[in-house]
């Protein structure tokens, strides 16, 4: 059919069709601005200053907000356990009840025997680090360094372990005596405030659970209610597999340093449970850290442990790994990387933690929300009909 052929649009028709859409766009924007000039910049000016003191606001409880968070989280990955009592035809409330009594328990041992122990480690080896750094020092491969480099390295090491060993060093560093022992206190206190708010969350997630669900409009309620139930059995099989992971990681990390003659192997083995908390990225950081730490030992301990230490890195991802996660949300690598980077640079290594998490959660929301709702738009919406 040729365009002479083509009948032409109801004028009436198209000129209703240009007011409704340039009627609707203006009407909005001019209801939410005031028309009186100074009352406009009062408004935003108070709408600064309330953003400024909600910054501030969150910024001063920042601390009990981080305890609340990670509470919530380790509440997470300790629900599957208390699932899996369920599953053998238990109550909750004695799932909740051998839970607590085992988390507990491991939080006794921790207090009980690997602080003393790390504490003891870490003063044997400060007492002993000027051996260990004269023997170091009359070894081959300092000396070849030494020679690589062009530049009298042992006065350079006998400075700084002398500044940083003198009393006024570390008062400097350590901001006073005073700041230290708050700094104490408070970590005594989150870390007794997270335990508790562990437990409390625990045995009170499904009342959580509804309670959220109710804020929802009674019509989306079940949709809501499915989602939020994937969410946090992803987010505690992430959460529990990655603690798992981490044991068994910290356990090799032992058993290599007590295998290379390490003098700290607890401390080791501790730094290596955290960093490993990080998927992919941890396990590689505490590869160089591991590898210079038992360089103080020999050059051929280092060596060993890497070689030990990358074969174990290999078993993981293969073999321990999936059987470990399972079923639970597999997040990209690259998201992972990404959401460490994020997380870190904003909390540290707190962040780094938690980002893992909310990826997998923003993952479930993307798949079970964003792309169903997209799937459903087979037309564009009336605006954009009407502007075409």
């Amino acid at each position: 059919m040729s365009r002479r052929n083509v009948q032409p649009v109801d004028q009436e028709q198209s000129a209703s069709n240009a007011e409704r859409v340039s009627r609707r766009g203006p009407s909005r924007l001019l209801r939410v601005l005031p028309a009186n000039p100074l009352l406009s910049g009062f408004s935003v000016a108070v709408g600064v200053l309330l953003a400024i003191a909600l910054a501030a606001t969150i910024a001063g409880i920042s601390t009990v907000l981080i305890s609340i968070f990670l509470g919530m989280f380790l509440a997470l990955g300790l629900d599957p356990a208390v699932r899996a009592f369920e599953r053998r035809g238990m109550s909750r409330a004695m799932g909740v009840t051998i839970v607590a009594v085992i988390f507990l328990g491991a939080v006794a041992v921790i207090l009980l025997v690997l602080v003393p122990a790390t504490v003891r480690q870490i003063a044997a080896a400060v007492e002993g680090a000027p051996e260990t750094i004269a023997a170091m020092q009359q070894s081959d491969w300092y000396r070849a360094l030494e020679a690589s480099l062009g530049v009298d390295l042992s006065d350079v090491v006998s400075e700084s372990i002398r500044s940083l060993t003198t009393l006024s060093s570390f008062l400097a560093i350590s901001g006073g005596v005073l700041k230290a022992g708050f700094g104490i206190v408070g970590a005594i206190s989150s870390f007794v405030l997270v335990v508790v708010l562990t437990l409390y969350f625990v045995s009170s997630l499904p009342s959580i659970k509804v309670a959220f669900a109710n804020l929802v409009p009674q019509y989306r309620r079940a949709r809501f209610t499915g989602v939020l139930e994937e969410i946090t059995q992803s987010v505690g099989g992430v959460v529990a597999g990655g603690v798992t992971l981490s044991l068994i990681n910290a356990g090799v990390v032992l058993v290599i340093q007590l295998a290379v003659g390490s003098s700290v192997p607890a401390v080791m083995a501790i730094v290596a449970f955290f960093i490993t908390l990080v998927p992919m990225i941890g396990s590689l950081v505490f590869l160089v850290i591991g590898a210079v730490a038992t360089l103080f030992v020999s050059p051929t301990a280092a060596l060993v442990f890497v070689i030990a230490y990358l074969v174990y890195i290999q078993v993981e991802a293969y073999v321990v790994t999936p059987r470990v996660m399972g079923k639970a949300a597999a997040v990209p690598g690259v998201l992972v990387i990404i959401g460490a980077m994020i997380g870190a640079t904003l909390l540290g290594l707190l962040g780094a933690l938690v980002a893992i998490p909310l990826t997998a959660s923003l993952l479930i929301v993307v798949r079970k929300v964003w792309i169903p709702r997209q799937n459903r738009q087979t037309a564009p919406p009336d605006d954009d009909a009407l502007i075409r």
